[in-house]
């Protein structure tokens, strides 16, 4: 999987990146006067760190992540799966039907509030 990232005159000896099997960190020293960083804290799912990297370009920078699994990622962040009941059980079977609509209330526009009500 590769991000780009339109930068011009980056200076490679002045990149600082740190991969880890659940995110990435890659900052841009310097670049004009400024400093910049790409960064996610919770991927969506596992990279192996040591086959990560980053390649410098004339107009932009390319970060290659080496997925775990040749899975297909919908996202790059992490985001748990609020439609997906969680069972306990101690909890009532009711509970995690009441908890499923009140994610779909929180998240959910006007008209889903209204139906829900």
């Amino acid at each position: 999987m590769q991000i780009y990232v339109s930068l011009e005159g980056v200076d490679e000896s002045k990149i600082e990146s740190e991969f880890k099997a659940n995110s990435f960190d890659v900052k841009f020293h310097d670049i004009q006067g400024k400093n910049y960083r790409c960064a996610i804290v919770k991927l969506h799912k596992e990279i192996v760190p040591e086959k990560c990297k980053v390649l410098v370009k004339p107009k932009r920078v390319i970060i290659t992540l080496a997925k775990a699994s040749k899975a297909n990622w919908l996202d790059l962040h992490f985001k748990e799966d609020k439609l997906k009941p969680t069972m306990n059980k101690e909890k009532d079977p009711m509970a995690g039907i009441m908890d499923l609509m009140k994610n779909m209330y929180e998240d959910g526009d006007e008209e889903m509030k209204k139906t829900i009500a």
